[in-house]
C-alpha cells in the first residue's frame, strides 16, 4: 500500500467556502489507483492500493510551514498533493513551479501581509514529478500547466514542502512527487468534477509515464534516413528516426506528418507502424512507434536547413555500415529489426 498525503486550505480573504478544503473532506479513506498508461505500457503493472492522509490548513505563516515542518520531523509519504483554490482560474491549473517570493494583495488570516519578501533567498524551485508527459493523456475535464503559483499562501506552502522535500532526500531522484494543483471555484469545477480530476491527478502521480511517440522511417536505394539532434535540443547529439510525440487527439499518422514539417519544414505522407519498440528515459518510459514515410511531392534539398528546428545534421545509411553513432534511445533495436528482417530488400 502507499500512502499520499492531499491538503487544502480553510476560506480566506471573505470566502466563505473553499473548494479544496471541502474536496479534502469528501476523498475516501483509500483509493483504488490504476495505471493511466496501461493501453501503450509494454508490461502491465498492477493498480495500488492507496492511503489518503488529508490536512486542512490554516491560511497563515503556520499553515505554510505544516508540512514542511512534518517532513523535518521524519513523517513520510509516497506523493504530496497541495490544492487550493485560485480565484481567477475557470480550469484547474497544474503548478510546476514555486517562486522563492512572497507578495500578499491581502492579508491572510492571521492579518499578516508581507509586501514583498524572499521566502529562502535561495531561488525558485520547480517540482519533480513529469508534469509535461501527462499532458498527452485525455484528462476528465478541461486543464493546463502553470508557472505561476502566485505569491500567496499557495505559493509558499509549496515552496516550503518542496525545500523541506529536497534537503531530506538521501538522493535527488528519490525525492517524493509533489505538486500544487489549483482549483477553480465550484461554479466553474463542482465538487464531484473536482474529485475525479483529483483521482486521475494521483494516478498520473504514481505511475511512470509512458509517451507515445512516432519516428519515421524513410529509405532509398537500401539506404535508410536518420536525423541527428541539434545542440538546443534535450539529447543533443544522439541520432534518431526523426518524429515526435503523439499529442491525445491525433493518430500516430497525424503525428508524424505534423512532426516532420515542424521540424524540417517537409511534407510527408506515412503508412501505418511496422512495429512498436520501448526503451526507458531518466523519468518517462518511451513506446516507439516506427511508421513508413515518403515525401509528398518532389524530394526536398536535404542542405537548405533553413526550417529545420531540432536536427542539424542527416545521414543516409545502409544495413551493413561499421560507422558507429550515438543512438537516442531503443533506435538501434530498430536497425537490428530491418537488419533481421531484411526490411530495404523487401521493401525496394
Amino acid at each position: 500500500m502507499v500512502r499520499i498525503l492531499v491538503t487544502g486550505f480553510e476560506p480566506f480573504g471573505g470566502h466563505l467556502r473553499n473548494i479544496s478544503s471541502e474536496l479534502v473532506e469528501a476523498l475516501p479513506d483509500r483509493l483504488l489507483l490504476n495505471d493511466p498508461w496501461s493501453d501503450i505500457r509494454e508490461h502491465s503493472v498492477e493498480p495500488l492500493d492507496a492511503s489518503i492522509d488529508t490536512r486542512i490548513l490554516t491560511v497563515d505563516q503556520p499553515g505554510s510551514v505544516e508540512i514542511s515542518t512534518s517532513i523535518q520531523q521524519g513523517i513520510e509519504w509516497d506523493a504530496i498533493l497541495h490544492v487550493g483554490l485560485c480565484e481567477t482560474c475557470t480550469i484547474p491549473r497544474l503548478e510546476t513551479r514555486a517562486q522563492d517570493r512572497i507578495e500578499m494583495r491581502i492579508p491572510d488570516n492571521s492579518g499578516r501581509q508581507i509586501l514583498e519578501q524572499e521566502i529562502t533567498g535561495q531561488g525558485d524551485l520547480s517540482v519533480k514529478a513529469p508534469i509535461k508527459s501527462w499532458m498527452t493523456r485525455t484528462w476528465p475535464i478541461e486543464c493546463e500547466i502553470s508557472t505561476d503559483a502566485g505569491t500567496f499562501l499557495c505559493n509558499e506552502t509549496l515552496y516550503r514542502t518542496l525545500s523541506a522535500l529536497a534537503e531530506t532526500a538521501v538522493h535527488d531522484e528519490l525525492t517524493t512527487p509533489c505538486f500544487f494543483l489549483h482549483l477553480p471555484s465550484h461554479e466553474n469545477c463542482p465538487l464531484p468534477s473536482a474529485l475525479s480530476f483529483v483521482h486521475e491527478v494521483l494516478q498520473r502521480m504514481m505511475f511512470r509515464p509512458v509517451l507515445s511517440v512516432a519516428g519515421a522511417l524513410i529509405t532509398r536505394n537500401e539506404h535508410y534516413f536518420v536525423a541527428r539532434r541539434a545542440p538546443n535540443q534535450s539529447h543533443a547529439g544522439k541520432w534518431e528516426f526523426p518524429g515526435g510525440k503523439i499529442e491525445g487527439d491525433e493518430s500516430m499518422i497525424q503525428a508524424l506528418e505534423r512532426e516532420m514539417k515542424e521540424e524540417f519544414g517537409w511534407h510527408v505522407v506515412c503508412k501505418h507502424p511496422v512495429g512498436t519498440w520501448y526503451h526507458a528515459l531518466e523519468h518517462i518510459d518511451i513506446s516507439l512507434h516506427i511508421l513508413p514515410t515518403s515525401f509528398l511531392g518532389e524530394q526536398p534539398n536535404f542542405e537548405n536547413k533553413a526550417e529545420w528546428t531540432a536536427h542539424d545534421a542527416i545521414a543516409w545509411r545502409t544495413l551493413s555500415e561499421s560507422l558507429p553513432i550515438d543512438w537516442l534511445g531503443n533506435d538501434r533495436a530498430v536497425v537490428e529489426w530491418m537488419k533481421q528482417t531484411d526490411y530495404l530488400s523487401t521493401t525496394m
